[in-house]
């Protein structure tokens, strides 16, 4: 159903517009539910980028694509590419929430683990 929603609206819409980013979310969260990991990240990879410049620039919007994509980098066993994605989450994080945030703490321990 997102894919054909995508295919349509894409013949109108850039894939910058937020119609078309809600819907690659959506998408990518199907993918994530159906376990279709390179799917998902295909429409992440997508997202990121106008997500990074349409929201301020430290959104918790922005930093949960990036735990996202980092994740499912880790997944895939793209380990450079999850600590970069993983990193920037936490840049974002450790100035909205604080550097002592569980939260903070949390990701700090998963980087850690990946290398």
């Amino acid at each position: 159903m997102c894919e054909l929603s995508i295919d349509k609206m894409g013949a109108v819409f850039d894939d910058s517009n937020v119609y078309m980013l809600h819907m690659m979310y959506q998408a990518m969260g199907v993918c994530l539910f159906m376990e279709d990991y390179d799917s998902a990240l295909s429409y992440g990879e997508k997202v990121i980028k106008p997500f990074s410049q349409l929201y301020p620039a430290y959104s918790l919007n922005v930093a949960s694509m990036y735990l996202k994509l980092g994740r499912l980098y880790v997944a895939l066993g793209r380990q450079s590419a999850a600590s970069t994605a993983l990193k920037k989450a936490l840049d974002i994080m450790e100035i909205v929430h604080g550097k002592d945030h569980s939260y903070v703490k949390e990701l700090q321990k998963e980087i850690t683990r990946q290398k």
